[in-house]
């Protein structure tokens, strides 16, 4: 089979996204057509000739259909390879996602997708990288690490890591600062939820792990997102979290998954810190002048 740019656009979105569904390959790379049954025969030609795999179960959506979620494999990794001519496609993510995580590994592409689409709407911030759950990362030349995000700081007696769904870095200017990332699908305690992930971010802010993951960061300390399943829920998530004084609740963002879009994702009041203030992810960027701008002379 000889592939085509679509069909290696839908390889790249695997490779970047890990685990999608139909409804987001058709969103992500084919956004200017209506009629999706084009992507579902796209994909299962590129199932059936191996360059992608689906889950063994189908995945329920809202709108009450199902089907399968979609994912690269090492043949489809090997030919992303060749078209560029760069054997890091080599590196990406092929195992297949557990079947009890895959719901879950579709939110983080979704949150991927919004913090991409609201990078590229806006002027004067880059998305540095994004980073999955035991993805393996690069250093600062972009060579190859035993880094990823998962961190085992200790095995016992109390074991204690640090594992964000995943990490992206936004720059602006000479600044790059890290934000790490907790999709909370509510299938968790409020209080278990903050007790178990606090302290892993608490050590790994004592420990400047986030220079690890990337070096390139100019801030000391970083920013946790947590997006959950309602306003509701994240409002008693937030009051479980500044419960705990000595865990750096300063740290942590929440937000509802319904307020977070590609238009809202970066500089809206849609995020809540510790004590309950509403902001934004960050501040918008001054938009400087062009080089050649000059300042109108006033008439005599």
């Amino acid at each position: 089979m000889k592939l085509t740019e679509n069909d290696i656009a839908v390889l790249r979105a695997l490779a970047d996204y890990y685990v999608l569904s139909a409804s987001l390959v058709h969103r992500m790379v084919f956004p200017q057509r209506n009629d999706r049954r084009n992507t579902r025969r796209r994909l299962q030609r590129l199932v059936s000739t191996h360059y992608i795999a689906r889950s063994a179960v189908e995945v329920a959506f809202s709108m009450g259909n199902a089907g399968p979620a979609y994912y690269l494999t090492a043949k489809g990794a090997d030919a992303l390879a060749v078209y560029y001519g760069d054997e890091a496609w080599l590196r990406t993510n092929v195992r297949p996602p557990r079947i009890d995580r895959v719901y879950h590994w579709l939110d983080i592409a979704e949150c991927h997708w919004i913090i991409s689409q609201a990078v590229a709407r806006a002027s004067g911030v880059t998305l540095v990288g994004w980073v999955n759950e035991w993805q393996t990362m690069s250093d600062v030349d972009g060579n190859p690490t035993d880094y990823v995000l998962h961190t085992q700081f200790r095995e016992g007696p109390k074991p204690l890591s640090c594992s964000p769904d995943a990490a992206f870095c936004l720059k602006v200017a000479e600044h790059q600062r890290v934000h790490y990332v907790e999709i909370d699908r509510g299938t968790t305690g409020c209080k278990r939820v903050a007790a178990s992930k606090m302290p892993g971010y608490a050590e790994l802010l004592s420990t400047r792990g986030h220079h690890q993951h990337f070096p390139t960061t100019t801030f000391d300390d970083f920013a946790v997102v947590i997006i959950t399943t309602s306003e509701k829920r994240r409002d008693i998530l937030r009051s479980c979290v500044s419960s705990h004084e000595d865990l750096h609740p300063e740290l942590w963002l929440l937000a509802a998954n319904e307020d977070v879009t590609p238009e809202s994702a970066l500089f809206e009041e849609v995020y809540v810190d510790h004590q309950g203030i509403v902001g934004s992810l960050m501040t918008k960027p001054a938009v400087e002048p062009p080089s050649d701008h000059q300042e109108p002379v006033a008439a005599e």
